[in-house]
């Protein structure tokens, strides 16, 4: 007998157990639920009256149908239906101005409008897999080439927000990703060097991060912003910044994302002239993440970080203490640990490294890095590195004019 679900089922051709419970751990996957399923249990879903499922399935089970399980023939109590999710109060004043419009349109119209499409779980899937793509084009290309994409991204994600039906499981999906896309937006202009367009979109990132009380959004914000705050030399911000994500993440976070937020406090008390602060915290930040078991999943955001920012992190420390040669030896750890599909952040230690270099008197050496950095902006377009690499230019032509002026006919213009 043919009942709502199993028709449901069909239309998303997930008739067999085998590709129903593949799409369904698929997408408990992406709510954090378990990925268990019996095909019993499957079977007696599909049954005439099938009994409601426990809160965390019912979650998953919305996610893929896109729509209230009561729609699909479940018997839910009331007090764990699924209602349209709460939209904000300008978004709200806008329903109700279309549905006067439409009330007083329908008055002259004899036609009726089509209803608007309706996202599921897939829709939520793709959109998702763009922004991870979105994190890997980011790596190789950097913000200035990959930034218009990801801008792009988020206008069809506000989109299909506004002009598409939903139940609230979806609806929360569909924001958290607008929140996320509006994050890395963001991250990307700070990269492409225009930080008052990325203090709006992380400002509109955690405006959604707010809404949706999610910690994990919020974590993620306030750490790009604390890089930020760190570039712009505003370390009092940037330790209030990682303390408070801190706060936020520590009872689920993973031991290396909790050491990317304490790397960030320690370069912030390096420098305030803290520096007994700043070795503690960063001895903290090392056995954090030398504590990584991957009993946790760590974001997408986060994959970047281990050995090459730690040192990083130590040559930062002993740069603001006017000890360039021991940073000269730790920026030289950092390249050895760099991976090589992260060719901006190669870019960036390696003036870091020039400019270290030519503190230290190493005028040759300085030139050689300058050189071999710039060769790596002709596949990365990132505002951060070119600003890097003029600094690094800055210090060895104090050391050396001659081989300075050489080094710049092999700089990109």
């Amino acid at each position: 007998m043919e009942t709502q679900f199993t028709r449901l089922c069909t239309e998303f051709g997930w008739q067999s157990p085998a590709r129903f419970r593949q799409v369904y751990a698929a997408t408990a996957r992406k709510l954090g639920e378990d990925e268990e399923l019996s095909s019993r249990q499957y079977q007696r879903w599909r049954q005439p009256l099938p009994p409601c499922p426990h809160p965390a399935r019912q979650r998953v089970l919305e996610a893929m149908l896109g729509i209230p399980l009561e729609q699909a023939g479940f018997t839910v109590p009331l007090h764990r239906r699924s209602g349209p999710p709460p939209a904000p109060r300008e978004e709200q004043e806008d329903v109700n101005r279309r549905s006067f419009i439409a009330l007083a349109g329908g008055a002259a119209m004899s036609t009726k409008l089509p209803p608007p499409p309706r996202a599921g779980t897939e829709t939520v899937m793709d959109l998702r897999a763009g922004l991870t793509s979105l994190y890997g084009l980011d790596d190789r290309f950097g913000g200035a080439t990959v930034g218009p994409l990801a801008q792009a991204h988020l206008a069809r994600v506000e989109r299909l927000i506004k002009t598409t039906t939903y139940p609230g499981t979806i609806g929360r999906q569909l924001r958290l990703i607008a929140g996320e896309t509006a994050e890395h937006v963001a991250w990307l202009a700070f990269d492409a060097g225009d930080n008052e367009k990325a203090k709006k979109h992380w400002k509109h990132a955690l405006t959604r991060a707010e809404e949706l009380q999610d910690n994990s959004l919020a974590v993620v914000v306030m750490a790009s912003m604390a890089l930020m705050s760190l570039r712009e030399r505003e370390p009092t911000d940037a330790l209030d910044l990682a303390r408070k994500a801190q706060a936020k993440a520590a009872s689920w976070a993973p031991p290396s994302l909790m050491s990317i937020l304490m790397t960030r406090e320690a370069r912030a008390l390096a420098i305030m002239g803290d520096p007994v602060g700043a070795r503690s915290t960063l001895a903290k930040a090392t056995r954090a993440f030398e504590q990584e078991r991957n009993e946790r999943p760590v974001p997408d955001w986060a994959v970047f970080h281990g050995p090459a920012e730690l040192a990083l992190a130590q040559a930062s420390l002993f740069t603001e203490e006017g000890h360039h040669k021991a940073a000269v030896d730790w920026l030289r750890r950092s390249l050895r640990h760099q991976e090589t599909n992260y060719a901006r952040n190669e870019a960036l230690v390696r003036f870091s490294l020039a400019g270290s270099l030519a503190q230290a008197g190493e005028a040759e050496e300085s030139a050689h890095e300058l050189t071999s950095g710039a060769v790596l902006l002709t596949e990365v377009s990132s505002g951060r590195a070119r600003t890097s690499m003029q600094e690094a230019h800055s210090y060895l032509e104090l050391l050396n004019p001659s081989l300075a002026a050489a080094s710049t006919a092999h700089l990109i213009a």
